[in-house]
């Protein structure tokens, strides 16, 4: 469906990040880790994945990174009212309704829906770990709320390409040994992956060859705009 929204206000998440949020449209409901196709308008719109989740009422929420395109150049000129229109909800990288171990693998800017997912858990939910790779600390977008959800058995690993300054993170790339360290022993669990393709596709490489089947994964590729 299609529905019209107003802009309310931006938030900067990280130095080229930031959080857009509008005016929750009348009628709408949608899933945490859903996305929108967001049209602002001179054949301006791309799909955007919903960083607020169901739970937060008043207003949606897209969060992007700033690349200097046309898209994001209009992005930064909206000014506080102005009226777009959106539709969806579209996708399926939904949380599994079940018990098992969740993973969930972001890869900087890809956490928009992941974010969504996680504050929309009940705090009493079993095991689960989010393994979120950056290139540097600055670049943690959420940071502070992901590193402190109310969650009960909850688990956060830093992976970024210069860890400097950065306790308890690992260096590099998210990777093969990495996921064997932290994912739940014997490869049970539901694993959602999202971030840009080549990254996904690596992920979706390691998870295979610690034994996690394909059926388990769920994936939400970002191609930037």
């Amino acid at each position: 469906m299609e529905y019209c929204t107003e802009f309310l206000e931006r938030i900067k998440r990280t130095p080229s990040s930031i959080s857009y949020r509008f005016k929750m449209p009348e009628g709408f409901s949608f899933v945490a880790g859903q996305y929108m196709l967001v049209d602002l308008g001179d054949e301006l719109a791309r799909p955007l994945s919903l960083s607020s989740c169901p739970q937060e009422g008043g207003f949606i929420e897209f969060t992007k990174r700033m690349i200097g395109s046309p898209y994001c150049m209009r992005l930064e000129s909206l000014q506080r009212g102005e009226a777009i229109r959106v539709a969806g909800p579209f996708g399926e990288f939904c949380c599994p309704d079940s018990g098992e171990p969740l993973v969930l693998i972001a890869g900087g800017i890809g956490i928009t829906p992941i974010r969504s997912i996680l504050t929309s858990l009940k705090e009493e939910r079993g095991e689960t770990t989010l393994i979120y790779g950056n290139q540097n600390r600055e670049d943690i977008a959420f940071r502070d709320e992901l590193e402190h959800l109310s969650l009960a058995h909850y688990h956060l690993v830093h992976v970024l390409s210069d860890a400097t300054g950065m306790e308890n993170a690992y260096q590099g790339f998210i990777n093969a040994d990495i996921l064997a360290r932290e994912v739940p022993k014997g490869s049970i669990g539901q694993y959602m992956v999202s971030g840009p393709p080549l990254m996904v596709e690596a992920i979706k490489k390691g998870l295979a060859g610690i034994g996690v089947a394909e059926e388990r994964i769920r994936t939400d590729i970002f191609l930037g705009y």
